[in-house]
């Protein structure tokens, strides 16, 4: 079997752009990813990398990334 990943940045700054955060995994969830890990940067900004992988048979390359004013 063979994974593809996909690494998306999000600044959560305040505890209702976590919403975008969850609101983006369930997207991806329905689309066959699965989160395997987050980052946390020691910042003001809160910046979160969420890392994902979904196995290649399951479809054709997506890009989910939400557009730069949601975030």
């Amino acid at each position: 079997m063979t994974w593809e990943y996909m690494v998306r940045e999000f600044n959560v700054q305040d505890s209702d752009k976590i919403l975008l955060v969850e609101d983006f995994l369930n997207v991806a969830g329905r689309d066959g990813w699965e989160l395997v890990g987050v980052a946390t940067t020691p910042t003001a900004n809160f910046t979160h990398l969420v890392y994902l992988k979904r196995s290649t048979i399951l479809g054709d390359p997506v890009d989910l990334l939400p557009p730069p004013s949601s975030l």
